[in-house]
């Protein structure tokens, strides 16, 4: 009898450790850091208010993205728009007064639709498209280390050219792996996934742009591990990495329910030759009036290790409001 219940507590021991352990290997510790600072993010945004006394063209379009951006320990927040004549983006500075510094066209019609972009360090890539014909766009990438005087050209263009809505440019991601620039551009509603890349030390080159590396149909994906099968029309998609170097994707949009979405999407690549995304994260926050994901959104880790998301309102009127989830 004792024998027995002796075998049976041991039996029970070594189930439990053997599967707490299995546990532990399956667990994607790679994330935990992100996950967990994804998760202290509140659904209640505080808030900016700036100015504008500059001409602005509201008609026709609405703002696509926002980034911000820190120089020399001020702070500064980047939009961009689109309107019915021209493609643009705005730099609003923060301080004793918030107001928007500049007005930066980027093309005229009708490459007139700026969409949702990224900046990583000093480079800012934003994807502008003739958003009536859909055959054709141009992926920007500019130096802005001082956005107090916005560049007057671009390093490099990615021109992108072909069947309708495969070739637009609604919103881009840009980050730096070790000698590698990478950029990432979702087509209409982000039915696909473009990946480019360029050696660093090419960037800005004459006659040197990112080179298409790998492409992916959306519909055709693999979702193996994936937390759910969804995957939405994004407007903005930024790249982050955790503090082990791992690379994300951060989806942002809005739904018809009055939610902003995050979703949040592991990047696998061996050698920048071909990618692979495993959905790791979703969360929901309240839309408001003021501000929603569809009309602008950007995700960021500030100089203090926080992981943010910023939001924009429609238009850039003369009094508008940036919120902030923290």
């Amino acid at each position: 009898m004792y024998k027995s219940a002796i075998k049976t507590i041991l039996l029970s021991f070594f189930l439990i450790t053997h599967f707490s352990l299995v546990f532990t290997q399956v667990k994607p510790a790679a994330s935990n850091q992100l996950i967990s600072d994804l998760e202290k993010l509140v659904d209640k945004p505080s808030s900016i208010n700036f100015q504008n006394t500059l001409k602005i063209n509201n008609q026709g379009g609405h703002l696509q993205g926002i980034q911000y951006l820190n120089h020399k320990k001020k702070n500064y927040y980047i939009l961009s728009g689109s309107s019915d004549q021209y493609s643009y983006y705005a730099v609003v500075k923060t301080g004793k007064e918030n107001r928007v510094i500049s007005i930066n066209k980027i093309l005229e019609k009708p490459f007139k639709h700026a969409g949702g972009f990224q900046i990583f360090e000093n480079l800012m890539a934003i994807g502008v498209e003739d958003n009536d014909a859909k055959e054709r766009s141009k992926v920007f990438i500019f130096n802005i280390d001082n956005p107090e005087k916005p560049p007057e050209q671009p390093l490099t263009i990615i021109e992108r050219m072909g069947e309708s809505r495969r070739a637009t440019a609604g919103c881009v991601g840009i980050t730096i792996i070790r000698d590698k620039i990478l950029v990432v551009v979702g087509d209409w509603d982000t039915k696909h996934l473009d990946f480019y890349s360029t050696d660093r030390k090419k960037l800005g080159l004459k006659g040197e742009a990112p080179e298409l590396k790998y492409s992916m149909d959306i519909s055709k994906t693999d979702r193996t591990g994936w937390i759910d099968d969804k995957w939405l029309a994004y407007q903005n998609i930024n790249f982050l990495k955790d503090n082990s170097g791992n690379l994300f994707m951060a989806g942002m949009t809005s739904d018809e329910n009055g939610k902003n979405i995050l979703d949040v999407f592991k990047v696998e690549t061996d050698d920048m030759s071909s990618f692979r995304l495993i959905k790791i994260y979703t969360q929901r926050f309240t839309q408001n009036e003021q501000t929603r994901f569809i009309w602008g959104a950007g995700i960021y880790v500030t100089e203090d290790k926080k992981l943010k998301i910023i939001s924009s309102s429609e238009h850039i009127e003369e009094n508008s409001i940036i919120n902030i989830f923290e």
